[in-house]
């Protein structure tokens, strides 16, 4: 909680939420309008404003990688399939929890996908904790051939519940990690 400058009372969260969207919509009009001299659309505005940056700043950083993401030859198909991945996991009865079980991975395709996604954690991990969002984002563009592969190759609702849910597991974890920039999934093809 806030206090005042008397150090009287406290400011609500609802109050923090109203000034907060606010100042996006303040930056939706600015970065719409152009001004910022980026090639911002409404979409790439809304996948960042998803996540609630903490600051302007981070806003900024988060949507400039975007922009730059955007430009990429990967970046159309990972957005598509992140939109395939929101709507699977929606429609999935369980929420799946974050950690894949290795002994389920039975089809080649989903092995390369978990591996890939392995090999990058700890090369995007620190990139998003040094808020370089848009180097975090091009390691992750590195996810298109073996997430294109894993939907061409593997069948996600398998008939064995417990290689669906890790294959859900798995999907979760591919939009986590891609999610920690901004909602691909909002952003048309």
């Amino acid at each position: 909680l806030l206090t005042n400058h008397s150090g009287v009372g406290a400011v609500s969260k609802a109050v923090c939420d109203q000034v907060y969207d606010y100042i996006m919509e303040r930056l939706r009009a600015y970065y719409l309008d152009r001004s910022s001299g980026l090639d911002v659309t409404t979409e790439m505005f809304d996948s960042v404003l998803s996540n609630r940056p903490p600051s302007p700043l981070d806003f900024d950083a988060r949507l400039r990688a975007v922009e730059r993401f955007l430009k990429l030859d990967a970046a159309g198909s990972l957005a598509s399939a992140n939109k395939r991945i929101a709507n699977i996991l929606r429609k999935a009865e369980v929420q799946p929890a974050r950690i894949v079980n290795i002994e389920l991975l039975r089809a080649p395709a989903e092995q390369r996908l978990h591996g890939e996604l392995e090999r990058l954690r700890p090369l995007v991990e620190p990139l998003l904790e040094q808020r370089n969002y848009a180097e975090a984002l091009q390691r992750l563009a590195q996810l298109r051939e073996p997430v294109d592969a894993f939907f061409e190759k593997v069948r996600v609702n398998d008939d064995d519940p417990k290689v669906r849910e890790n294959r859900l597991k798995l999907l979760n974890e591919i939009r986590s990690a891609t999610r920690a920039v901004a909602d691909f999934s909002k952003i048309q093809d």
